[in-house]
C-alpha cells in the first residue's frame, strides 16, 4: 500500500537499519566511561555527533542529542528563554509553528512570559517585514520553522535571521521538515530537528545551540550532552539517526 505522510514520518533507511544493529553490538557501552568498551562507544558517539553537524553546518560541540525532536524544541525555547531572562521575556513565532513550538509559546504564557504570533500569507509564509515589526525590546527569543508540515512552504529563515540580528534578538529554527534536503541558511543562533523525519529512528533529536548564544539549561544539571539533555544516550539510535541523516542527504541531492 502507498505510503504518502512521509511528512511526519518516513520508513527507517536501509542504512539507519544497518548502522542500528551494527551499534546494538558495538555500542552497548556507557561512553561516559573509561573502560575498553566505554571507549569504544565514546568514539562511536563522537563519530555521530561529527556527522551529523557536518550536515547541519555547526561546529560538533555545538550539537547534543535529545530523546525526541520535541524534547529538542522544548529544551532550546526553555534554555535560549532563561539564558536571556534578564533581556525580557518576549518571544516571537510564527502562526504556523509545529505543535510542539506553540504549546511551548503557551506554558511561557501561562509562566508570565508574552508570546507574539506572527501571521502569514494565504501560501503559508512569513513576511519579513511582519516578522521584523514583531521584533522590540524586551524580546528575549524569535522561533521560526524552516519549512511548514502540513502545506511544504518554505520559510525565508535567512531574512528572518537578518532582522533577528540587526535586533539583538537570537533566532531558534525548527529544522525537522527540511534537514533532510540540506543545512538551514542564515545566521541563526539555535536549531531542532528530528531523526524519524529523515529515515532515521523515532526517539533521536538535535538539539544546536551555537557558541556565543545565551542559555540557560532548564532542570538539573546532568554531565551528558553539555548538561542540555540529561540521562543515558540511546547510542545505537544515535549512530543510526546520524548515518541514516548522510545517507538520505545524499540521495536527496
Amino acid at each position: 500500500m502507498p505510503y504518502f505522510d512521509v511528512a511526519s514520518a518516513a520508513p527507517l533507511h536501509p542504512v539507519a537499519r544497518q548502522a542500528l544493529l551494527a551499534a546494538l553490538d558495538e555500542g552497548w557501552a556507557d561512553p561516559a566511561r573509561l573502560y575498553r568498551e566505554g571507549r569504544r562507544a565514546r568514539l562511536l558517539l563522537d563519530a555521530a555527533r561529527e556527522a551529523a553537524a557536518e550536515a547541519v553546518g555547526c561546529r560538533p560541540d555545538e550539537l547534543v542529542f535529545t530523546p525526541s525532536g520535541t524534547h529538542a524544541v522544548h529544551a532550546g525555547l526553555a534554555g535560549a528563554l532563561a539564558g536571556r531572562r534578564r533581556v525580557g521575556t518576549h518571544l516571537v513565532v510564527s502562526a504556523v509553528e509545529h505543535s510542539s513550538v506553540l504549546h511551548a509559546a503557551e506554558a511561557h504564557t501561562r509562566a508570565g512570559g508574552e508570546v507574539t504570533e506572527v501571521g502569514v500569507s494565504r501560501t503559508g509564509a512569513v513576511e519579513r517585514g511582519a516578522y521584523a515589526a514583531a521584533l522590540r525590546p524586551g524580546t528575549a527569543l524569535a522561533a521560526l520553522q524552516s519549512a511548514n508540515h502540513e502545506v511544504g512552504t518554505v520559510q525565508p529563515v535567512a531574512d528572518v535571521a537578518e532582522e533577528c540580528r540587526a535586533a539583538g534578538v537570537p533566532l531558534f529554527v525548527d529544522a525537522a521538515q527540511s534537514l533532510l534536503w540540506g543545512p538551514v541558511e542564515g545566521d541563526w543562533s539555535l536549531l531542532a530537528a528530528s531523526a524519524h523525519k529523515w529515515g532515521g529512528p523515532a526517539g533521536v533529536g538535535l538539539l544546536v545551540v551555537r557558541k556565543g548564544t545565551r542559555f540557560a539549561p532548564a532542570g538539573p544539571a546532568d554531565e551528558r550532552e553539555n548538561g542540555r539533555s540529561p540521562g543515558f544516550e540511546n547510542l545505537p539510535a544515535i549512530v543510526a539517526a546520524a548515518a541514516s541523516l548522510r545517507a538520505a542527504r545524499a540521495e536527496a541531492v
